[in-house]
């Protein structure tokens, strides 16, 4: 990957898209940083669309359409007010803009198999083997990507998810699955989506902006989803939040919420993640977004009050112990 002349990597709007990421490890601290943002901001996703749903009587996928729609827009605005990268010439390996509607799909189906998956295990079960994206990625990543890593990276990245388990496993607020099978089933295909969605961007990456990326994908997202909305019945059929007249204060804020899902997790939280894709390897980074489930659990313990046992503290100290490990383990 080549650097491209004379931009700044302080604008992720006119960063070069050519950048190799830095060996050196002092480069790579305020993507890091940009990465763990992104991590934190994806973390508010299932706050929010619990509350949007619960406030203006939504479906899974409906809400998940919103969260696209309704970021398009922000996408668009930030696409034609940041500055484009200047002109250069066609250079070999340059990837075709075609490509770009590929992530919109994958992350659709993402959307589409994490929800259908906790309607029918529990929440634990679901999110623990949709995390198993970080071995996805990490087989890909070596394989196809020729990202290398010291022993100490399998070390951190297995230690982690240890943590993740411990995490999720001993959640007392987990409720009885329906069809733990099923679900279970739909969990780990989330796992593949979400791997193929982080590889195909930061494959991307290497010719296109992040806000280009971003704003094409979701675009995609929201074409799909509704597709979904209307083809795939739901228990809570409404399109847009249900307005009672007992009860008007609800409709806004679940309009409120909605805004917030598309604001916080996929404006912030996943424009922070793909912005800081093209200076991380993807390995480290799949490993770095494990801090997603606990930034969740401590803003559930934080927002709704759902309190944190021992375990699940302990949990997430050895999460952290494990992507340190990773980031040791980094070439």
């Amino acid at each position: 990957m080549e650097h491209a002349p004379q931009q700044s990597d302080a604008d992720p709007g006119s960063e070069p898209t050519h950048a190799a990421p830095d060996k050196s490890g002092a480069g790579s601290i305020p993507a890091l940083v940009i990465l763990i943002v992104g991590a934190g901001g994806i973390s508010f996703a299932g706050i929010f669309a619990k509350l949007a749903t619960e406030s203006g009587y939504l479906g899974p996928l409906t809400t998940a359409f919103w969260r696209f729609a309704l970021a398009t827009p922000l996408f668009m605005i930030a696409l034609f007010i940041l500055p484009a990268r200047k002109p250069r010439p066609l250079e070999r390996g340059m990837i075709n803009p075609l490509w770009l509607l590929l992530p919109g799909f994958l992350f659709a189906g993402d959307m589409a198999f994490f929800h259908t998956a906790f309607a029918h295990t529990t929440v634990s079960n679901g999110t623990l083997l949709a995390n198993l994206q970080v071995f996805i990625v990490g087989f890909v990543a070596w394989w196809l990507l020729k990202e290398r890593f010291r022993p100490v990276f399998l070390a951190g990245l297995i230690v982690a998810f240890i943590g993740i388990w411990l995490l999720l496993a001993n959640d007392e607020a987990t409720h009885y699955a329906k069809n733990p099978m099923l679900g279970n089933m739909f969990a780990i295909g989330t796992a593949f989506w979400y791997a193929a969605y982080f590889l195909v961007v930061k494959w991307l990456r290497r010719s296109f902006r992040a806000i280009e990326i971003l704003t094409i994908s979701t675009m995609m997202a929201t074409i799909i989803m509704f597709i979904a909305v209307v083809m795939i019945p739901q228990e809570k059929n409404h399109l847009v939040p249900y307005f009672n007249e007992s009860m008007p204060q609800e409709y806004f804020k679940a309009w409120t919420y909605l805004l917030l899902l598309a604001l916080v997790p996929q404006c912030i939280g996943q424009g922070c993640i793909v912005w800081a894709l093209s200076r991380l390897p993807a390995s480290f980074s799949a490993v770095v977004l494990l801090l997603q489930p606990v930034f969740a659990a401590f803003l559930g313990w934080i927002l709704l009050a759902e309190l944190l046992n021992s375990w699940q503290i302990a949990g997430s100290i050895v999460v952290l112990v494990g992507i340190l490990l990773a980031k040791l383990g980094t070439r």
